[in-house]
């Protein structure tokens, strides 16, 4: 393994001597292409564009991340900001010198790549829900050609974008951006077979979210008590990040099964709630409007999440206070997309029954 982490860090070598001025670029794919983009961003779009494939979007990244996680406990990947610095591989020659940047001292370890896993899976949902959308009408075998070779093109030229982003920040090793995308992929086109997902109910979302943070904390007090140390790459972040500021909580593996599984129950209560099934009978009742009110939903979940992710940034570094407001921040997003939101649009557009009216979540 020395052998192929040496090639790696040669690789982030390279790409930071011959690319830097491009690390703006970088930067930008990194954030753009981070499940927290997914979630405020994009499932809002297109929940109000393909509701279907919105909520097997969701289920796609968290499904996807939480097998990140498992895989990351497993395998026990270094990353490459770290492993230079402490590695005997080099012996008495000079090791490569990279450069670390705000976004590389992710606290986890570091295979497979999970912003690579997470983009692949997210991506290729989207990318299979506009093919079958587009071609679904489409008779010409060379226009359909033509779709289906743009869209793959699109969606491997993001992918190479994201894995080159990833390597440049020294946050991973080619090998593992690589796993990634092929581990996002398989996730993602597994779940697209599972049309259980489309019609489950408020219980299945619970048990699905109580068993994935289940499975992960038993698998993580099972290896502990085996004398595991699953917080071993905390510590290595802690000891060679060169700025202590650019160490990310956040990004810590219990964080993100916190913040993930919280996204999974919000959907479901969002799905199965008063708000979003007067919504449903309200909009089914009025014809001719039905893009403006989408774009209004759009439009006014997007602020109005931007808002809350902005003004709700708990100052908490680590323990449970920090994974449970995460847990809390991530369930309202989903709720606020599916549900408040359009409910509020649909009442202001069409004199819904007031908010007094509503009742407990079925």
């Amino acid at each position: 393994m020395d052998w192929l982490h040496s090639c790696g860090v040669s690789a982030t070598h390279y790409l930071q001597t011959h690319y830097g001025h491009n690390q703006d670029f970088f930067f930008f794919v990194s954030m753009a292409t981070d499940l927290h983009n997914t979630f405020f961003l994009l499932f809002p779009i297109w929940f109000h564009v393909q509701q279907a494939e919105a909520v097997r979007l969701v289920w796609v990244a968290v499904v996807g991340h939480w097998t990140n996680l498992i895989l990351k406990w497993l395998l026990f990947g270094e990353r490459p900001y770290w492993w230079v610095q402490e590695t005997g591989y080099y012996g008495n020659s000079s090791r490569p010198v990279i450069e670390q940047f705000p976004m590389t001292c992710e606290t986890g370890p570091g295979s497979p790549s999970g912003h690579a896993m997470g983009a692949a899976g997210v991506y290729y949902t989207m990318m299979s829900s506009l093919l079958a959308t587009m071609l679904r009408n489409q008779r010409s075998p060379i226009r359909k050609w033509y779709v289906f070779s743009s869209l793959w093109v699109v969606f491997c030229c993001v992918q190479v974008c994201v894995c080159l982003s990833r390597v440049f920040l020294a946050a991973h090793f080619p090998h593992q951006v690589i796993a990634g995308v092929f581990s996002g992929i398989l996730v993602a086109e597994t779940l697209s077979r599972a049309c259980w997902i489309l019609d489950a109910s408020l219980h299945l979302y619970f048990l699905t979210s109580l068993l994935l943070l289940s499975l992960a904390l038993l698998l993580f007090l099972l290896l502990g008590s085996a004398g595991v140390d699953l917080l071993w790459s905390l510590e290595k972040a802690r000891r060679y990040c060169h700025q202590v500021d650019w160490i990310n909580m956040g990004t810590s593996p219990f964080a993100s099964l916190f913040r993930n599984t919280g996204t999974l129950l919000g959907l479901g209560l969002g799905l199965h709630s008063p708000l979003c099934t007067e919504t449903k009978r309200v909009v089914a009742g009025r014809q001719g409007d039905g893009t403006a009110y989408r774009f209004i939903c759009v439009s006014a979940t997007l602020v109005l999440l931007y808002m809350f992710d902005s003004a709700f940034r708990p100052a908490v570094h680590s323990g449970a206070l920090l994974y449970l407001l995460s847990f809390c921040k991530s369930a309202t997003v989903p709720l606020a997309a599916v549900a408040f939101v359009p409910y509020c649009v649909a009442a202001a557009l069409h004199g819904s029954h007031s908010l007094q009216n509503l009742g407990v979540f079925t």
